[in-house]
């Protein structure tokens, strides 16, 4: 990183510290906690601060306040980033990016949740009541205990979008945090059904394998778990969900708006759907296209997921 992309980097996560601090502190208002899953609180765990990158704001509120604080983010001019109804596999129900008003592009990432986890209620509850305070940009924010943090570095490691961070952190937690800390995580997993991801992103790591290992942690993988992991195309994760799935209707519940999103999530991502009903029918036949084209590709990408659970021998 060049000296002036340190210091953009600097001064941006002085902005996004400062969007944490006082969304948490509008939403306290309201009677709604939140939680920094992130950013300057994971730097500070990790002993990464002032080289860590980070680039949005993650905060967990509870599940049952969730439609309340996006009620409040929109109140103070916040913007969803995505409509209704947005059938984007890799934006999953336990999450809503809202951009920040003012001149700079800033994004909350409002959690009711987080990948792997099974039991959402569990995890607000458990994570809010270890929860630190930790001073930040002239304010205070609750961050996760270490712990916590251990778990959410693992799970992030195993659904990892399409940024590189979530492995360094790993590699980096694996380093500095001790074993007590990995057991705390390995309950708080088993308190919130978060193990089968736990360790599946522990084991991506050097080290991590022996360590989940020590930790009675299972091998059991998925389809969908090395789908996105390799970060491969957004068709493939769609069929790997859709061949895991329990029943037909589960499948077809899933397939129809990811085939057919609403006209409001469509005139969202599409210029062309937003002229007309001819334009909206035309975006309609081009996204229809696009899923033809990529269905080869996605059927090669799902094979070869296949492969890697069953080389595995445990999946």
């Amino acid at each position: 990183m060049t000296a002036s992309q340190a210091t953009s980097a600097a001064v941006r996560h002085l902005a996004l510290d400062a969007v944490a601090v006082a969304t948490c502190a509008r939403l306290a208002d309201r009677g709604v906690p939140a939680v920094l899953l992130k950013g300057a609180g994971l730097a500070r765990r990790l002993g990464t601060e002032g080289c860590r990158v980070y680039s949005d704001v993650d905060l967990l509120v509870a599940p049952d306040t969730f439609d309340h604080a996006e009620q409040i983010l929109a109140g103070a001019g916040f913007r969803s980033a995505v409509a209704q109804g947005c059938p984007d596999p890799r934006l999953l129900w336990y999450e809503r990016p809202w951009h920040a008003p003012g001149p700079l592009p800033l994004v909350v990432d409002l959690h009711r949740g987080f990948h792997g986890v099974a039991d959402p209620q569990a995890f607000w509850t458990l994570l809010s009541a270890s929860a630190e305070r930790l001073s930040l940009a002239g304010g205070t924010v609750a961050v996760p205990a270490a712990g916590a943090t251990a778990l959410l570095v693992a799970l992030h490691a195993a659904m990892p979008g399409r940024s590189d961070r979530p492995y360094a952190d790993l590699l980096r937690a694996l380093e500095v945090f001790p074993v007590g800390v990995w057991q705390a995580a390995t309950v708080l997993a088993e308190q919130t059904a978060a193990v089968p991801m736990f360790g599946f992103g522990l084991r991506l790591a050097p080290g991590g394998a022996e360590l989940a290992d020590r930790l009675g942690l299972p091998w059991r993988t998925s389809r969908t778990q090395w789908i996105a992991v390799r970060r491969v195309s957004g068709p493939a994760y769609v069929l790997a969900r859709l061949a895991e799935s329990p029943s037909g209707r589960e499948r077809w519940r899933q397939l129809l708006p990811y085939l057919l999103p609403s006209p409001a999530a469509m005139r969202h991502d599409s210029r062309l759907a937003r002229r007309g009903p001819v334009g909206l029918l035309a975006a309609y036949l081009v996204r229809l296209a696009r899923h033809v084209v990529a269905l080869p590709r996605a059927v090669g990408e799902l094979r070869t997921a296949t492969w890697l659970v069953r080389r595995s021998g445990r999946g």
